[in-house]
């Protein structure tokens, strides 16, 4: 699908939201915000943004395009925000110096896109701004092709001085070499928890839970924070891991051979952060047990009660080992063993590693 340049009155296209679209407004640390702060002052270079699901390449790209579509730039390389180019990207989310080549539906871009979109206008003189932007989606392995890839070669390295590029992908090694060789790079490293919090925040997320969940799972990923604290399915699962995880000192085998297998099985494409819980909960467990007294928790980010942690204070609880099977589980997970065995193992281990009775492994009497 491509987005093509567009007058302010037509609607913005899927891949790039601009409704934030000021480098200053980001939650980046401060080496991310001088890197980019370069490269809008740099010489017209392709860039590749390249990041995991969620790492935030998307919302980069826009802010970079809207700024080397501003008309004056502020010190730290934003968008000015007042000039005609911010306006009509304040506006509509689209701009006449803007292309936008993404997969849509199909998943795929076409050969035939890259020539009539890319190459055929690559010598367009801009419209408003001084300069041109084209944003190239190569987000999946199979996004990109062979053939489309050869056929940004020679735009990428023969291109006016007004043109910018700008690409993101997950992973750069499935791109050809010949395209690696004609860009920069540019890798966001993860979020810390202060700023996935003001993500979260600037999002108008005001329930604590939600934002506590995005916080233990998102493993520093703008785009997955956000997806957790939005849709209630995760809460559902957030909800249902805990609860598993506090009937490992009372509940017979047979219960987590049954109702904690089929919850896995259930929610199979979320294992992977089903597993992340757990390991957030050992360590809060281990944290409030620390303490000389329950409240050196927040309130807001607790899973257990005063009570609750009363009572998992009386069991014998070997930490580190559960924390390393926990580990290991999910290595054997993506070497692709068998799911029920590999999950009722799991279960089954963890509810012999929790034992009632005996003299306590508390973490307050370990040094």
């Amino acid at each position: 699908m491509v987005s093509k340049p567009v007058a302010p009155n037509d609607s913005a296209p899927d891949l790039v939201d601009f409704g934030i679209f000021q480098l200053s407004s980001l939650a980046i640390n401060d080496d991310l915000r001088q890197d980019l702060k370069q490269l809008v002052a740099s010489k017209p270079y392709p860039l590749l943004i390249i990041g995991e699901e969620g790492a935030g390449k998307h919302t980069l790209a826009k802010c970079l395009a809207a700024s080397y579509l501003c008309h004056s730039v502020e010190s730290d390389g934003s968008a000015c925000g007042t000039c005609p180019s911010c306006r009509m990207i304040s506006a509509s989310g689209a701009h006449l110096d803007l292309v936008i080549l993404d997969p849509g539906p199909s998943g795929r871009i076409k050969v035939d896109e890259v020539r009539s979109e890319v190459a055929a206008r690559l010598f367009e003189a801009p419209r408003i701004s001084h300069n041109k932007v084209f944003i190239i989606s190569a987000e999946k392995a199979d996004t990109l092709s062979e053939a489309c890839q050869n056929a940004l070669l020679k735009p990428l390295e023969e291109h006016p001085a007004f043109v910018r590029f700008i690409i993101f992908c997950e992973d750069s090694d499935r791109l050809l070499p010949t395209i690696r060789s004609r860009v920069q790079t540019l890798r966001p490293a993860h979020r810390n928890n202060k700023e996935i919090r003001q993500i979260l925040d600037e999002a108008g997320i005001e329930d604590s839970p939600a934002k506590n969940f995005a916080l233990d799972c998102s493993d520093g990923l703008p785009g997955v924070a956000l997806t957790l604290a939005q849709d209630e399915r995760y809460r559902q699962i957030y909800d249902e891991s805990l609860r598993i995880f506090k009937a490992f000192p009372r509940e017979n085998r047979t219960a987590f051979l049954t109702g904690g297998l089929d919850f896995f099985k259930a929610n199979k494409d979320s294992t992977d952060m089903i597993i992340r819980l757990l390991q957030s909960f050992l360590r809060e467990l281990s944290l409030g047990l620390l303490a000389d007294k329950w409240e050196g928790l927040p309130a807001e980010s607790a899973a257990f009660t005063d009570k609750e942690l009363a009572e998992w204070a009386k069991l014998e609880i070997d930490y580190e080992a559960l924390l390393g099977l926990l580990s290991e589980t999910k290595r054997a997970l993506s070497s692709n063993t068998g799911y029920d065995h590999t999950i009722s193992r799991l279960l089954l281990q963890m509810r012999s590693k929790i034992a009632a009775g005996g003299t306590a492994s508390d973490p307050r009497t370990r040094q």
